[in-house]
């Protein structure tokens, strides 16, 4: 084997080896969904006949394909967690993360990717985890009932549910992004009956503290990550000094307040009639960083919404100027992309080849081979290598005689 001859071909060809875990798509395809109110159609909610969520902009507004609704589907409703909205839109208004697995979101939407063709996902889940209205965790952290250990334990459940949910879907062929968890003590309900700013931030720390969890799970599954809690804080600001407003093509959306819907119609308020659930304008901010998603992680080439077409949308004037961008940054900061392996070098030393390959503390890695590249299987040479972060060696000893190798790593989940 003529070792240095085959060595710039190796590293360019297991480089490559090393990417293509992330597919690459060149739309949309069909779109499936869980999660909880913030992905439910707002048809059941009594808010649709004033607002919209991200779901339903993006079939409307830039056709994507979430299946048809109960009704063109010739039924009243697709029956529990669905009701009546899109046919691959799993999602439930008040799931937490227990309830989105006890409701089979994630089996109904893995059944999905063979029967209908299902081919992206999205999964976010978590807020009412941490919603005082759903569950007895915000008050607990809030007013100082739960110890440390305890407030841990609840943070570990809730991203253990998620993985439940992401692998389960994955791992029946549907290319997911993971949305992170927003806080909910951002909106003006919250805000009224919990005053106290530092009570909130101790529920933004544990919120914080799950999302970290999330983060790391998007890197073990290989997943994009949608930072809605950062692009949450960037728009409302901290607990100690919310923000009043917020400039969208010009034009101030009150950030405190709520549209009671028609008859005083008030669709630049960022809430609304309950004060907790985003209105139209807010969500399409959230339907952009869908698409910003799928765009960074799998070339989707859908157009983000401008911000006239987020005001008209939500049958808002527009100011004549784009103001939103210098405010929170480009949407691709909210984007979390997994890191992926490399190999950094592959020399010779005697008759062994060895590799060196980029690691992540406490991820697991497989080094494989094959002697042709067009032929055969990849075969193992060194499985369940545990990251420490730093650059990793693997040794090969390849016969004497064979003329070529080829390698690739991969991160395992």
């Amino acid at each position: 084997m003529s070792v240095l001859k085959e060595l710039t071909k190796l590293l360019s060809l297991a480089t490559l080896a090393a990417i293509l875990p992330m597919a690459v798509f060149g739309a949309m395809g069909k779109l499936g969904a869980m999660g909880d109110s913030l992905t439910d159609e707002y048809w059941d909610s009594g808010v649709a006949i004033y607002a919209s969520n991200w779901v339903s902009v993006l079939v409307q507004f830039r056709g994507i394909d979430m299946g048809p609704t109960a009704a063109q589907a010739g039924t009243n409703s697709w029956g529990s967690p669905r009701n009546r909205g899109y046919q691959y839109n799993w999602a439930l208004s008040g799931a937490t993360s227990a309830d989105l697995l006890a409701e089979g979101q994630q089996t109904g939407l893995a059944a999905q990717a063979s029967s209908d063709g299902v081919t992206n996902g999205v999964l976010d889940i978590g807020a009412n985890d941490f919603n005082p209205g759903v569950s007895d965790a915000y008050e607990a952290i809030y007013f100082g009932e739960w110890t440390s250990a305890e407030i841990q334990s609840y943070v570990n459940q809730t991203v253990s549910n998620v993985e439940t949910a992401l692998a389960t879907v994955k791992a029946a062929g549907v290319s997911m992004v993971l949305g992170n968890i927003p806080d909910p003590g951002t909106s003006p309900a919250i805000d009224a009956y919990f005053p106290d700013a530092a009570g909130r931030q101790l529920v933004t720390a544990a919120i914080q503290s799950a999302n970290s969890g999330l983060k790391n799970l998007a890197q073990k599954y290989q997943v994009p990550l949608m930072d809605w809690y950062g692009l949450e804080s960037a728009v409302f600001g901290p607990n100690a000094s919310l923000h009043s407003t917020i400039l969208v093509g010009n034009v101030a959306i009150n950030l405190r307040g709520s549209d009671p819907g028609p008859p005083d119609w008030a669709p630049t308020n960022a809430f609304v009639s309950d004060g907790f659930h985003p209105n139209t304008v807010v969500q399409e901010l959230l339907a952009n960083l869908i698409l910003q998603a799928f765009d960074t992680s799998h070339n989707a080439g859908v157009a983000l919404f401008s911000e006239q077409e987020i005001l008209n949308q939500a049958s808002i004037e527009y100011g004549g100027t784009d103001t939103l961008q210098s405010e929170i940054g480009p949407y691709s900061r909210y984007i979390i992309l997994p890191t992926l392996p490399q190999f950094t070098g592959i020399r010779s030393e005697g008759t062994n080849i060895l590799l060196s390959f980029s690691t992540l503390t406490n991820q697991s890695y497989i080094i494989e081979d094959r002697d042709d590249l067009l032929a055969g299987s990849w075969v193992a040479l060194s499985n369940n290598i545990v990251g420490t972060g730093a650059v990793m060696v693997v040794s090969d000893a390849p016969p004497s005689d064979l003329q070529d190798r080829f390698y690739r790593v991969r991160q395992l989940p």
